[in-house]
């Protein structure tokens, strides 16, 4: 499905994100307000909106490489760069883990904590997208 959507900046962290009908008309209002999602104005069937928030995530989050549903509920991996190569997960906001590029081996490092949620196979997804470009990383730390 394909609609018209602008993003309006609210300032201190907040983000309205507006959904048009074919008549140009803002017919649903998305909220982000402090990396919270919602439905401000409009109304839609539970899985429609979740579905709709979903979608919403993956295009304007640039930091989330993924998300999934475990027990129903939303889980949003965010890799968030750091500087000197490095690089810390989240999964719902609490940290999960760190990886790392070390210039003089050419390699990643990383760590998990036991969360259950993000296996090896998970963290070696999100390097490859590094590696790739399709995450930040900060190169400001030429040592």
């Amino acid at each position: 499905m394909y609609a018209q959507i602008t993003v309006h900046d609210k300032s201190m962290g907040m983000k309205d994100y507006h959904l048009y009908n074919k008549n140009g008309l803002a017919f649903y209002v998305f909220r982000k307000s402090q990396g919270e999602w919602q439905l401000a104005f409009g109304v839609l069937a539970d899985d429609i909106k979740e579905a709709c928030i979903d979608a919403l995530i993956l295009r304007f989050d640039t930091d989330v490489p993924a998300l999934f549903y475990h027990h129903g509920k939303r889980q949003v991996v965010e890799v968030r760069a750091k500087k000197y190569s490095l690089w810390h997960i989240y999964l719902n906001n609490a940290y999960v883990g760190s990886m790392q590029y070390y210039t003089f081996t050419k390699q990643f490092n990383y760590h998990l904590e036991d969360n259950g949620l993000l296996t090896d196979d998970h963290v070696q997804k999100y390097i490859a997208l590094i590696q790739r470009g399709e995450l930040k990383w900060i190169k400001d730390d030429m040592r």
